[in-house]
């Protein structure tokens, strides 16, 4: 097997970065083009594992020369997108995703940004899309690889193993492919998609080719057949698989096995398909490292200065740009940089490496500072700081610290000493955010107000909820909690249930910027779901045989925008853009989230006595557009959440039009106006 060059694997390439373009830009079009990634992973494990491979059995190889090729073959461009990236997101981001791009950009320069973005909800979380530096992960991914490969092969090429050498990284590539499988399975997505043990078996079915596993093909016939199957197995993932694929794990081996396919063709006396071959693609290929580096950040950064989805033309003006800027930086430092002397290894690799400091400190700086608010003019600045003073009053002592809260810190209304409250808010950080607007409800009446919030946790009994993490949330406490005040209290007339329900439904869309992922299971059944609805229904039932007096009313969810007001006010004010872009959204993503749940809603109240329901969204979402601000000001404080002065001028006409029905019932008017 020899180091020749191969057409076919540059366009090989080519193919990897237009599926992983196409996908970020129109993910419609292309919705399994994410696995572009793993082709590129297929391809760096042959390509390392021959050069590794071969330089052991000659004995050449030499540790500093390798890793001086790696470093001047990845970081100049690394280092240019990586600044260029952190540069503009100071002069167009606002404080919070300021600070996320200065984690991503730390941990870029010590190539674990992979490790970061475990701690998120995964690839496809909002919080992890609104980086423009998500897509250094794989960057990670393959130098942590390269880290430890070169030990594996060269314990694998001692001579009593070497005759075993392919068969032994087979047996390492089974390994890794069944722990992917086990933790998807298990449902730890994000960390099987991001860490390394869980790929290296992609890496690795390019590496057995390399070692001989399979001889190459022996006449033009097989090759082209191989590749045609190959093709075809890339083109079925790139159509078939989704956001929703249970990814990795098995549901990547046709990729990962159509590519190895497709370099195998290539191999011996074997062309490789003719389509790769053609110079347009393999032009691609060439550029495909830095295409790969710019399209991300200028996607996400374009769309965050916009504050609306991109047009088609802006995403083909946006491609255009980074294919352009992907010539530039192969053709001014890619090339010039791979070359030079490699006497000397280790010293001229300190050299090469020392660079990568500046983004470390530079991105230290960033999250350490929480996004360089100071750098906001004062007007914008007061704007964006409308997440921390436009918020109930009592959060941080009644939410925030719930659980060590006095009694006084969550009571509205009530004079101190007297013992009772009229109204019970019931919830989690979405009962919270209403409760200023039920206190200026009840106010006017002489009704004091009582909260019992949990975050992450909905007023339902007999459920609990786990993260993604797996860690399961206090959620059976605080419901035993809120259910014994309503049991012990004789003064209650009104129980208010609120929660983000579209949440514990576990269900697309998930688009916002705060949209965590949890499950809510059955009691005591651990990875048995519970629905909202089953819940809800014996959540009222429960209250019923503890107050058969007490009237309920379920408010449906806030609509979840696609864009914080106050956020986007303040950049709009720091950049001089229109304020009106922050106004409202199109509504398609919103309604398509609370629907379902609003619907889960209605089947659980459906003729109960002393229970009514109120939808937010039919106040905030009209004309195919939702509310994000009204008469100039913004009603939520995040991209979910009420904000004070917004709960205050919307709730009570909620709760006006709920207490009114449960005043003068009327069971064809209970599932909503």
């Amino acid at each position: 097997m020899d180091q020749a060059y191969r057409r076919d694997i540059d366009g090989l390439r080519a193919v990897a970065v237009a599926a992983i373009v196409i996908h970020h830009a129109f993910p419609g079009l292309l919705p399994g083009g994410f696995v572009g990634v793993d082709v590129f992973f297929v391809i760096s494990g042959f390509l390392i594992t021959r050069l590794i491979a071969q330089a052991r059995d000659a004995g050449t190889f030499s540790w500093g020369g390798f890793y001086l090729r790696r470093a001047r073959r990845i970081i100049p461009a690394y280092l240019l997108v990586v600044l260029v990236t952190a540069a503009l997101a100071v002069v167009i981001e606002m404080p919070r995703l300021l600070a996320m791009t200065g984690a991503a950009t730390a941990t870029s320069g010590l190539f674990a940004a992979n490790m970061l973005f475990t701690q998120t909800a995964g690839y496809f979380a909002p919080g992890a899309q609104q980086n423009p530096l998500l897509h250094l992960w794989s960057l990670g991914v393959e130098e942590q690889f390269y880290l430890v490969w070169p030990a594996l092969i060269g314990l694998l090429s001692w001579k009593p193993l070497r005759g075993m050498r392919a068969t032994l990284a087979l047996v390492l590539l089974l390994a890794s492919l069944v722990l992917a499988q086990i933790l998807v399975g298990r449902g730890a997505t994000t960390w099987a998609f991001f860490g390394l043990p869980t790929r290296v078996w992609e890496f690795l079915a390019g590496g057995v080719l390399a070692l001989g596993l399979v001889k190459p093909p022996g006449d033009r016939t097989t090759a082209n057949l191989a590749g045609i199957i190959g093709g075809l197995m890339i083109a079925g993932s790139l159509a078939l698989l989704n956001e929703a694929s249970a990814f990795p794990g098995l549901s990547a081996v046709p990729v990962c096995l159509g590519t190895a396919l497709l370099i195998w063709s290539g191999l011996g006396a074997g062309p490789g398909l003719a389509v790769l071959r053609l110079a347009p693609v393999v032009g691609l290929g060439r550029v495909s490292y830095a295409l790969y580096l710019w399209h991300w950040p200028l996607l996400v950064l374009a769309a965050d200065i916009g504050q609306q989805p991109l047009t088609t033309l802006q995403r083909l003006g946006l491609l255009a740009l980074s294919l352009a800027l992907a010539v530039v930086t192969w053709r001014l430092i890619e090339q010039p940089f791979r070359r030079g002397p490699v006497d000397r290894p280790w010293r001229r690799l300190g050299v090469r490496l020392l660079p990568l400091l500046v983004p470390i400190a530079a991105g230290a700086v960033l999250f350490v500072s929480h996004g360089l608010p100071q750098r906001l003019s004062p007007a914008a600045r007061a704007l964006a700081d409308l997440e921390e003073t436009d918020v109930n009053p009592a959060r941080k002592a009644c939410f925030e610290k719930a659980r060590t809260a006095k009694p006084e810190d969550c009571r509205f209304g009530a004079a101190p000493g007297l013992q009772g409250d009229d109204v019970l808010v019931w919830g989690d950080s979405h009962a919270d955010a209403l409760t200023p607007g039920v206190v200026a409800w009840a106010t006017p009446r002489g009704w004091s107000v009582r909260e019992a919030a949990r975050g992450g946790c909905p007023p339902l009994v007999g459920v609990n909820v786990r993260t993604m993490y797996r860690f399961k949330l206090e959620c059976a406490a605080a419901a035993d909690q809120a259910m014994a005040l309503i049991a012990s209290d004789p003064k209650l007339k009104l129980v208010v249930l609120m929660s983000r329900w579209p949440l514990y439904r576990d269900a697309p869309p998930f688009y916002d910027v705060n949209s965590p992922r949890v499950t809510m299971e059955v009691m005591g059944q651990p990875g048995k779901r519970q629905r909202v609805s089953t819940a809800l229904k014996a959540t009222l039932d429960a209250i019923a045989r503890l107050r058969p007096d007490v009237r309920v009313l379920v408010v449906g969810p806030f609509p979840e925008l696609t864009l914080g007001a106050p956020e986007c006010l303040a950049q709009q004010k720091q950049l001089g853009g229109p304020p009106g872009v922050c106004a409202s959204v199109a509504a398609d993503l919103p309604l398509s989230r609370a629907l379902p749940a609003e619907d889960a809603l209605r089947a659980a109240v459906q003729d109960r006595p002393n229970v009514a329901v109120v939808f937010p969204s039919e106040t905030l979402c009209r004309n195919d557009r939702c509310l994000a601000m009204m008469d100039g000001e913004p009603i939520y404080f995040d991209d979910d959440h009420l904000s004070a002065s917004g709960a205050r001028r919307l709730a009570p006409t909620w709760l006006e039009t709920g207490w009114s029905r449960l005043e003068k019932p009327d069971p064809a008017r209970l599932d909503g106006p």
